[in-house]
């Protein structure tokens, strides 16, 4: 008798199982439909709803362009006794050399896919081994919405799914903020199709498909890729659609004035998402290392600072749109720069008061580069992230005081804030206790101006033409 239970038990099993598995396929055969009836719908649509919209462009966050020369006192001034007795002693945490990892390769065989071909290529100067569907081929003879609406139908019956794992794995891997990531997924089209027009329509497809709000318009001999931002882009230009910002993307990040173009209103259905390019994680770009040293003297004292940093990295934020200041303050510094310019920093500012020490840290950035300004050294403006301060043989007010933040904030453990004026950028700190100068509350808090692009000023010191300027905090919490 239990015997016989138990066979009814373990056909009543397989059944249900076998019920299952119709059920799965069955659901799996209406999802398929559905995907390819909005594909068909979106097609349809891209076939007929397009208009002429006519670009604008985002100036530079400045209304006033920036001193072309910056003051300097003559020498240092001393700080007060009394303040440095009441300057309580910073806590630095003990920087260690971190031992630079290697990405790690998802699959170390590449496993050939039936049906695909191998895209081979590099990204920097990491080597890409991506498979795509053999039906990805595609001839654009003209540029009009049938031929775009075309590709949409292409790509539309490839296996489009196994493709974009393979960027999401690889972005993953390497940790690519999503300007990073749509350079690769442009790259791998280029790659494809040996056309810029293409290369550009295939982005669009991929990030579309990851779901992000993206649209191609196209003139009489260019197809371009526009998406919405999470955050602002200056010196780039874009298209407003029901209200919305859509901003024109390049690989090199600087677009000029296109003038007209005809683009399509409608929307990929969850297509939704902005992209954003702060750099949430550090990017492992860690090939072509590169080292340089800086000096400067603190109480009379010379130190050298040996650095290091990627050479990928700078070559990539080469390409980056001017943004938000937040996105730079924010970035998280690669892991060769930490192993130096914390590391050699560190031992300098531990033991000291948190004045000497933000004074000592002002004095490395204020006297470690050169100053000009962004259109003597490059002919546009150009924000840069603290390796680029590093590499390029001059810096402006901006740039020095992103990189004085991180060596706050990294160090000394410090709250900063940006300090912006019609036509400089300096920082301020919040020190433990009262520091003389200038100074000013900002939500509860304490802050003292500390101007890493003022020569040989200590923290309380405002250049001369800002001590009654209006300025405006650029929050970095």
């Amino acid at each position: 008798m239990f015997r016989f239970i138990l066979a009814l038990l373990f056909i009543s099993s397989i059944a249900i199982a076998n019920d299952y598995q119709e059920w799965l396929k069955s659901q799996n055969t209406q999802y398929t439909k559905y995907k390819k009836s909005l594909d068909e719908e979106f097609s349809n649509m891209l076939k007929k709803d397009w208009e002429a919209f006519k670009s604008m462009k985002t100036p530079s966050p400045y209304k006033k362009p920036k001193p072309v020369i910056i003051p300097k006192i003559k020498a240092p001034v001393k700080i007060p006794a009394k303040e440095i007795k009441k300057s309580p002693i910073v806590i630095v945490e003990p920087v260690k050399k971190v031992i630079i990892p290697k990405p790690k390769k998802v699959v170390k065989k590449v496993k050939i896919i039936k049906n695909f071909y191998t895209a081979n290529f590099d990204f920097y100067s990491i080597s890409m081994n991506i498979q795509y569907d053999k039906k990805t081929l595609y001839t654009l003879e003209e540029i009009n919405k049938e031929t775009i609406s075309g590709f949409w139908d292409m790509m539309s019956k490839t296996n489009h799914k196994k493709l974009i794992k393979q960027i999401e794995s690889e972005s993953k891997n390497l940790n690519l903020n999503d300007w990073a990531r749509y350079q690769l997924i442009h790259k791998l089209g280029l790659n494809i199709f040996k056309d810029n027009n293409q290369a550009n329509l295939f982005t669009w497809y991929i990030l579309v498909k990851m779901k992000f709000d993206t649209k191609v318009g196209y003139s009489s001999n260019n197809i371009y890729l526009m998406s919405t931002m999470q955050h602002n882009l200056y010196q780039v230009s874009f298209f407003t659609l029901k209200k919305k910002k859509y901003y024109i993307l390049t690989p090199n990040g600087k677009v000029g004035n296109v003038g007209s173009i005809y683009t399509y209103a409608g929307d990929y259905p969850k297509a939704k998402k902005r992209l954003s390019f702060t750099l949430f994680k550090e990017m492992k770009f860690y090939n072509n290392l590169k080292t340089k040293s800086l000096e400067f003297k603190y109480n009379n004292k010379l130190h050298t600072i040996n650095t290091q940093y990627s050479l990928d990295l700078i070559n990539f934020y080469k390409t980056f749109p001017q943004s938000d200041y937040n996105i730079y303050f924010s970035t998280k510094n690669s892991t060769p720069l930490s192993n130096s310019i914390l590391v050699k920093l560190a031992p300098l500012v531990k033991g000291k008061s948190e004045i000497e020490a933000v004074n000592l840290l002002l004095r490395f950035v204020q006297t470690s580069f050169k100053y000009k300004t962004d259109q003597k050294q490059f002919s546009y403006e150009k924000v840069m992230f603290p390796e680029e301060t590093i590499n390029y043989p001059y810096s402006d007010c901006e740039d020095r005081s992103i990189i004085f933040s991180y060596l706050v904030k990294n160090l000394l453990n410090l709250d900063v804030v940006g300090v912006r004026y019609n036509d400089h950028l300096a920082t301020a700190v919040a020190f433990s206790s009262k520091i003389s100068g200038a100074n000013f509350k900002y939500k509860g808090t304490r802050y003292t101006i500390s101007d890493p692009t003022y020569i040989n000023a200590n923290a309380g010191m405002s250049m001369p033409q800002y001590k009654n300027s209006k300025f405006k905090i650029i929050s970095l919490r």
